[in-house]
């Protein structure tokens, strides 16, 4: 018997130890251990970050992300989207999902979408001093306890930084705008071509999908409460542009 559970031990630890998590950006660019994503803005459409999970192992994998530390800041204002769950705020030490939810799964050699997982931070602090997120991407197993190597990155808002071109997303390619944020009751898309969109509330439910033409394209939300909501729009090449919607009276 105790060879038995020595020789399925190791075979655990085997499986265990093979199993590999990586980050991408939404355009299959590699993310290593310890990058840093600087942006001296708080701009929406410049300063959200992208990116997916990626499963490099032949078995399935179950992922949660804790934010290590926060400097100069609270956590308000920094949105942290992941599966179908946008957050407004973060604090220190908190995982996500939580222990008392089920884990990011994915399966053997694939990845998440990168629709749904970015992050954003709009507080512009004093104006004086960065503010950065180190947030840890862990491997756990059915125990929920954690095992191999973790990804760890940093999003640090430095309103001094000196940024080359190259750091800075240009959202004059982006293939679709949303004319205003602020909106009573529709949201007006000028799309370049056509396009797919989800509207989820802050807890992350989906709230209304649909496809958007090549032109201008007008969504009713007339029906909704007032309140904060996200607009995720993707075209056909996979490009994802996410937007907070702000409805008022």
């Amino acid at each position: 018997m105790k060879k038995f559970s020595l020789l399925t031990f190791c075979i655990l630890m085997s499986f265990f130890s093979k199993a590999q998590i990586a980050l991408a950006t939404d355009e299959n660019i590699p993310i290593a251990d310890g990058q840093v994503f600087t942006y001296n803005t708080t701009d929406e459409n410049i300063a959200t970050l992208h990116y997916k999970i990626k499963n490099t192992s032949a078995n399935a994998i179950k992922v949660r992300m804790k934010i290590m530390s926060i400097q100069n800041a609270t956590g308000n204002n920094f949105q942290f989207c992941y599966l179908s769950t946008c957050l407004p705020s973060v604090s220190v030490n908190a995982v996500y999902p939580s222990n008392a939810s089920s884990p990011i799964a994915i399966a053997a050699n694939s990845e998440t979408p990168s629709v749904g997982y970015n992050m954003w931070n709009s507080n512009a602090g004093s104006g004086i001093f960065p503010i950065s997120y180190v947030i840890k991407y862990y491997l756990v197993n059915n125990a929920n306890t954690e095992y191999g190597t973790p990804v760890t990155i940093t999003y640090k808002y430095d309103p001094n930084a000196i940024l080359g071109v190259n750091d800075v997303k240009n959202n004059q390619n982006s293939f679709a705008e949303i004319q205003t944020n602020v909106v009573k009751d529709n949201i007006e898309v000028i799309s370049k071509e056509n396009a797919s969109y989800n509207l989820n509330s802050m807890d992350g439910r989906i709230l209304s999908s649909g496809n958007l033409k090549n032109g201008k394209n007008s969504l009713d939300i007339s029906t909704l409460n007032t309140g904060i909501y996200i607009m995720t729009l993707k075209n056909s090449q996979g490009k994802i542009i996410t937007k907070k919607i702000i409805k008022t009276d």
